[in-house]
């Protein structure tokens, strides 16, 4: 029969394991939104730029192709920033990333919950009401996080199954330590 340590340990923990992979997509489709904004801003710039080369040109030159070259390449540079007017995406990877700090801060909240928990500091009744109190700032923070799309989701499940993303072996960890703190000596 499990303790009442052993069954609260095993609620924080599938809590800390939905809250980092939460806090890994609202991570993710920020990048996808900084991607966008970046791409798109800069095929504006260069549309633009070429746009403008081909207006000039035509007063140089009257040759149909600069003409028709130059009106594709307008509708370009309107499509884009029609696209970075509609979606603004340097925002909504700003919510992202709020969403993914906060995230974080409570991920590390329920680390340390667990820590708490395994060497029994409180009654598990005062444990568990300190994860009732975390919990409900986490569905908070869930109920405030911006959506994420499926692409979002596939990079996290990547980036953390794959990559081993947020993960560290104790040898790493002893690398970033001070000699005393170390558990392994690495040389």
């Amino acid at each position: 029969m499990q303790d009442d340590y052993t069954t609260l340990e095993d609620v924080v923990r599938a809590q800390y394991a939905n809250v980092f992979w939460t806090h890994k997509i609202q991570e993710k489709q920020a990048e996808i939104y900084e991607f966008r904004h970046k791409l798109f801003s800069w095929i504006n710039i260069i549309s633009a730029s070429l746009t403008s080369a081909g207006i000039i040109s035509i007063v140089f030159v009257d040759q149909f192709w600069i003409k028709l070259v130059s009106a594709i390449v307008s509708f370009v540079t309107t499509t884009m920033s029609a696209l970075l007017a509609t979606f603004d995406y340097k925002n909504l990877a700003k919510s992202n990333k709020t969403a993914a700090t906060k995230l974080v801060c409570y991920r590390n909240e329920l680390l340390s919950l667990l820590g708490r928990i395994r060497i029994k500091e409180k009654t598990a009744k005062e444990l568990f009401d300190e994860f009732e109190n975390l919990q409900s700032s986490i569905h908070e923070a869930y109920q405030d996080a911006p959506n994420t799309t499926n692409r979002a989701v596939a990079k996290a499940g990547k980036a953390i199954n794959e990559s081993k993303d947020g993960t560290y072996s104790d040898e790493e960890i002893d690398r970033l330590l001070p000699d005393t703190l170390k558990r392994r000596n690495i040389k």
